[in-house]
């Protein structure tokens, strides 16, 4: 077997010492958990004034609506806008931010308004990431029947896209693209190839000196191409934001403040122009190294901070992503950082094999093994930071995905089949699945070549048989079989990089069972033959109004119940059985209310619900909730 270089068994220390310092901030993970058990995503709404679901005296209507929202929101894109049943607005169209509360929006409304259902639309962009929102919610003024959704008057007046689309897709990846192209391609030369050289200068001569430089020439230029598909990919993503912030056309943007309003009134225009102040200071080292032909060798230094103005990008894109929008910001931004810098580490060094190294073979006579000796050099050196990279990938990319699905608390107990359902019951989970699979399609490929290939190439190398030395025909079928390997690496590499364009572009779903905060408890859902509609208001411990819509299976109300019962159970102790008894309500057909104080305890409660009738067996739905102060 052949033994580890001493210089190269001194690199792998550093990796390891680096990485042993980097796991215990993830040991703190727990006590995030506990100190934050729901992480907003995305200005979403909080509460509101009147409530979700709420059901006002009649003749007593609101003045206004005030709604506050999971993060702060873009006074410029943000609004509200409120409607009645017949989806004409009863607003006065002056939304606005209100007072010292950038969480809070407020619209006023016209006065004397009549009984009857009202819903509210809010359509928000986050100043935290800049992702928009569009939802809504409705209250009821006297007696009229509270609408169970608000779909059909959303699709009515949503004039913007969501924010999964090709353009948004395609933009994401361009932008992950560029980053891993550069950040890794200049890994690859400063810390794979450049000490390889070094290592095989003596025994090589003067051919390597020819691979040498060209292999500096031709990352040189990747590096300028990867600079371009970031300007082109910046530049895109600015017209994007505009476009969807505003709800205008792309077009149109240039043609009224949509484009200024986003770039010097918005978070997301801040780092916009950090982010390209970052890529001129690129263009401007790249061209110093460029016009520094003289001197044989081009100053290091230069690759070097080319390399940290890439990671200086990730940085802002990291500072625009789903964990610069947590409570818990300031661990999982580095912790985002540390997974796109090892992503441009491994990704960007398999690019560097497929589309820099076979420039520095060609300098290399075939037939004389120093092809062989070159990967046996180069491939062990890879080895070390592409296990170093996927350590890290999977040590932020679990913690991320269990955060964003809001599982961690799930999988810290035990509870694998609430975590397994967060991953397929959500778009998120599944595109996020579909990240997990390519990623384990690329660390088979990549211990393929670690484990078989590489050890093979070094024991070729040292070998002068015409059999199976460095020149004989096994090792270069061994090459390119390497070749081929590496090649499949970076298709499967580029179909990750288009799906992590995805899952960026994608909402991570709300906390499964957590109730909206300061607002009403809503559950639905299928009994038997019946659907039910139950909303629980104010939804905290105390005394709560209880009210349950039942529909038949075509959709009619039920006529004729005999008892409609509830047996509520504290799940976190035993406090025994509360039972409560639901009358019907007049004139609502279908639907029975009650008040009672029978959710007496912050924390998991289970809810029995029982309907009875002549001529069926009664008829039986468990219900969770979980209940705050």
């Amino acid at each position: 077997m052949c033994s580890i270089p001493r210089r190269q068994k001194r690199f792998i220390r550093k990796l390891l010492v680096s990485f042993g310092m980097v796991l215990p901030l993830f040991l703190l993970v727990p006590f995030l958990v506990e100190a934050h058990p729901q992480l907003p995503f995305h200005a979403q709404y909080d509460h509101s004034n009147p409530p979700a679901n709420a059901r006002l005296s009649s003749g007593h209507p609101p003045t206004q609506v005030q709604v506050w929202f999971t993060e702060q929101v873009d006074p410029n894109f943000s609004k509200l806008a409120v409607f009645n049943q017949q989806r004409r607005d009863v607003d006065l169209g002056n939304s606005h931010m209100a007072p010292n509360d950038p969480y809070s929006l407020i619209i006023s409304l016209h006065p004397g308004l009549p009984d009857g259902a009202y819903t509210v639309v809010f359509h928000t962009v986050s100043a935290e990431d800049g992702h928009e929102v569009t939802s809504g919610f409705s209250f009821v003024v006297g007696g009229a029947a509270l609408p169970t959704n608000t779909s059909a008057l959303l699709s009515h007046i949503q004039t913007t896209d969501t924010n999964v689309n090709v353009w948004s897709v395609t933009i994401r990846w361009l932008n992950y693209l560029g980053l891993a192209g550069l950040v890794g391609s200049l890994t690859f030369l400063l810390l794979v190839w450049r000490p390889s050289a070094q290592e095989l200068k003596i025994r090589l001569g003067v051919p390597l000196d020819e691979a040498d430089a060209q292999i500096e020439v031709r990352t040189l230029w990747f590096s300028f191409g990867c600079l371009l598909i970031l300007l082109l990919g910046w530049a895109s993503f600015l017209i994007y934001q505009a476009s969807t912030a505003s709800a205008s056309a792309p077009w149109q943007i240039f043609g009224n403040s949509a484009m200024t309003t986003v770039l010097l009134h918005s978070r997301f225009g801040v780092l916009w122009l950090v982010r390209l102040a970052v890529l001129i200071l690129a263009y401007i080292l790249w061209f110093l190294l460029y016009h520094n032909k003289a001197t044989k060798d081009r100053p290091l230094i230069l690759f070097w901070l080319i390399f940290l103005s890439g990671v200086g990008m990730m940085l802002t894109n990291s500072l625009d992503s789903h964990a610069a929008a947590n409570r818990a910001a300031w661990f999982l931004v580095p912790a985002d950082l540390l997974h796109l810098v090892s992503t441009g580490f491994w990704v960007g060094g398999l690019f560097s094999f497929v589309l820099i190294l076979p420039v520095a073979l060609r300098a290399l006579v075939p037939g004389t093994g120093d092809r062989t000796r070159v990967f046996a050099a180069i491939i062990p050196r890879f080895t070390v930071i592409a296990m170093t990279s996927v350590a890290i990938l999977a040590l932020t990319g679990i913690l991320q995905a269990l955060v964003q699905l809001n599982v961690l608390p799930a999988f810290l107990s035990g509870n694998y089949g609430q975590v397994l359902s967060a991953f397929l019951g959500s778009s998120y989970g599944q595109v996020l699945t579909i990240k997990s699979a390519l990623f384990a399609a690329l660390i088979g490929f990549g211990a393929f070549n670690a484990l078989r290939i590489s050890s093979r190439m070094q024991r070729f190398a040292i070998r002068m048989s015409d059999e199976d030395g460095a020149g004989s025909f096994a090792a270069g079928r061994l090459q390119r079989t390497f070749q081929w390997t590496v090649k499949s690496e970076v298709l499967v590499a580029l179909c990750l990089l288009l799906v992590v364009g995805g899952l960026t572009s994608l909402t991570p779903p709300a906390p499964p069972s957590a109730p909206v905060a300061h607002g009403p408890l809503i559950r639905q859902g299928q009994m038997a033959d019946l659907s039910y509609y139950l909303a629980i208001n104010p939804g905290k411990v105390g005394p709560n109004t209880f009210e349950i819509a039942l529909t038949e299976k075509n959709g009619q109300p039920v006529q004729h119940t005999d008892a409609v019962v509830a047996y509520f159970i504290m799940e976190d102790m035993d406090m025994g059985i509360e039972v409560l008894d639901f009358s019907p309500i007049k004139q609502r057909p279908g639907s029975y209310g009650a008040t009672a104080s029978v959710l007496s305890m912050s924390g998991h409660w289970k809810m029995e619900l029982i309907v009875r009738r002549t001529g069926f067996d009664d008829t039986k739905a468990t219900i969770q909730c979980t209940v705050g102060t």
